[in-house]
């Protein structure tokens, strides 16, 4: 019985070692990680930089006689030009006229709040930039002398709503649109000694010179892409063409050959002659934007 039992003691003994080492206890599988697919709505702010530009050069100025353009002017010395009479303002200036429009850096701040709704995101924007641009439209007398009207902007403000699609997660291309505000130096200027501006009439010999300024809402509808650098972080660019209406300047002279007698000395007619422009104030601006999301 003793021999059996230590038998089966010593059985034990080497089945036990060779039994555990059969058990295999699998760690456990380490969690993944799962990244949050990015949002697009939330605030947001940041700043943009770019180039404001007009390739349309416009058609000059617009001269209109109170007596009429074709209408011979005592004093006056013009060769026919251009279908106009001998003798008449409108072959004085003939097909002198030119427009030039002088590009400028824009930029300024942003602020804007987007929603997400799946692949669309739909929100509204403000902004505000410093700008430089001026667009000028002159017209050259045989005396020689030149007609200038000026419109210059200083600064441009827009208030957009804007409407995109999800190109991938991070990438958006979106369309916008909205008002437009800013105010429009205007001048004129000329070199003629024989003319009075703003309702002055003189026979002395001096330049006249008109200036106005006006706050002038008009659009601004564009597009552009931005993609997220990071969660917080965008990167973009954006066209608008903006139109800020057509206010325009009309200088009213009455000296010299402009009030209809260019022998009589100034306003001793009561006749006169309106410079004037004819295009809208519009242009074109693409910035690069930087803007960080609070999302």
């Amino acid at each position: 019985m003793q021999r059996l039992l230590l038998a089966l003691g010593l059985s034990a003994a080497f089945v036990t070692p060779v039994l555990a080492a059969d058990v295999v206890y699998e760690e456990p599988a380490a969690p993944i990680a799962i990244e949050a697919a990015p949002t697009w709505t939330g605030l947001y702010l940041g700043i943009q930089g770019g180039g404001a530009f007009q390739p349309d050069e416009g058609d000059g100025l617009v001269i209109a006689p109170s007596f009429g353009a074709n209408t011979a002017v005592p004093g006056l010395t013009a060769a026919a030009n251009n279908g106009f009479a001998a003798n008449t303002i409108g072959a004085a200036f003939g097909n002198s006229f030119s427009s030039e429009f002088d590009s400028s850096f824009i930029g300024g701040a942003h602020i804007g709040y987007d929603y997400q709704a799946g692949n669309f995101v739909i929100g509204v924007l403000a902004d505000i930039n410093a700008v430089d641009i001026k667009r000028r439209d002159s017209a050259f007398s045989n005396t020689p002398a030149f007609y200038t009207a000026e419109r210059s902007l200083d600064y441009l403000a827009t208030g957009r709503l804007r409407a995109g699609y999800l190109l991938t997660p991070t990438a958006l291309a979106y369309a916008t649109g909205g008002i437009a505000y800013g105010e429009v130096d205007y001048g004129f200027s000329t070199d003629s000694p024989a003319v009075a501006g703003n309702g002055r009439s003189t026979a002395t010999a001096r330049p006249g010179a008109l200036f106005d300024a006006g706050n002038e809402i008009g659009y601004s509808v564009g597009g552009g892409v931005e993609v997220k650098i990071t969660q917080n972080i965008s990167f973009g660019a954006e066209y608008l063409y903006t139109d800020l209406g057509d206010r325009n300047l009309v200088a009213r002279l009455d000296g010299g050959p402009f009030d209809g007698n260019a022998s009589n000395g100034a306003g001793s007619t009561g006749g006169f002659t309106d410079f004037g422009t004819t295009d809208t104030f519009d242009f074109h601006t693409v910035t690069a934007k930087l803007s960080y999301r609070f999302n």
